[in-house]
């Protein structure tokens, strides 16, 4: 009898010991399974806040050169990228802006400057280079508007057009030799040539709106838009 009772004794144990094992397997399952979905939970809030902060920067930019460029009444200087191309990738890329505005006290002129601070032709090889828009009012503190998601941005002077769009069947070069005379261009033989002819600006914003852990940019998204001066142009009101 005294052998039986060792022997369920020993078994009872055994038991015992694999319950422990089978437990010990399941929280650990668990544990793992739970910090995956934290960390993806944790990643998912982490790129809401980039696409966030992206949307926050660009809608204070739009809202502030649209501003500006509605109340131009010239064009003092822009410094853009020109290549031989009107549509070249890298044509317009934005370096300086110099705007004449009516002064607040609406007594005379003053200017606004927008310009750009970074890596050259906006390239993402640098991580240590921010990409820096800065916006200054003549005789004020030069602010940075634009600080940490920019990708470019790039600026055109049109002579005021409102353009329409391309056609169904309209190939891709008869709608670009519509649009080129239409734009402001040094080496364009048929567009404009002096800052003087400029009624409208185009403003193409490309932000960098979700970033990998490297911190690489892994989504961007685009802003366009045109404005037309509320001086220059006043048959648009």
């Amino acid at each position: 009898m005294s052998n039986t009772t060792t022997l369920i004794r020993k078994n009872r144990k055994a038991v015992t010991l694999v319950e422990v094992m089978i437990s010990l397997l399941i929280l650990g399952i668990v544990m793992a399974t739970g910090y995956l979905f934290i960390n993806r939970t944790f990643l998912s809030l982490e790129r809401q806040r980039q696409s966030m902060d992206t949307l926050h920067e660009a809608r204070d930019f739009l809202a502030l050169i649209e501003r500006d460029l509605r109340q131009m009444t010239r064009i003092i200087n822009l410094d853009t990228a020109f290549r031989n191309s009107l549509f070249d990738e890298e044509n317009a890329l934005l370096y300086s802006l110099v705007l004449e505005i009516p002064d607040a006290k609406g007594t005379g002129y003053t200017t606004v400057t927008y310009t750009y601070e970074g890596t050259k032709g906006y390239k993402e090889n640098d991580k240590n280079t921010k990409k820096i828009i800065y916006r200054q009012e003549k005789e004020n503190i030069k602010k940075p508007i634009i600080t940490s998601q920019l990708k470019y941005l790039k600026v055109w002077g049109t002579d005021g057009t409102i353009f329409r769009n391309r056609n169904a069947d309209e190939s891709l070069e008869t709608y670009r030799n519509y649009l080129a005379p239409h734009y402001y261009f040094p080496g364009n033989p048929t567009g404009l040539k002096t800052y003087a002819g400029i009624r409208g600006v185009e403003v193409q914003l490309c932000m960098n709106e979700m970033f990998d852990s490297t911190g690489q940019p892994i989504k961007e998204r685009t802003f366009v838009t045109r404005i037309y001066s509320r001086v220059l142009n006043s048959k648009y009101e």
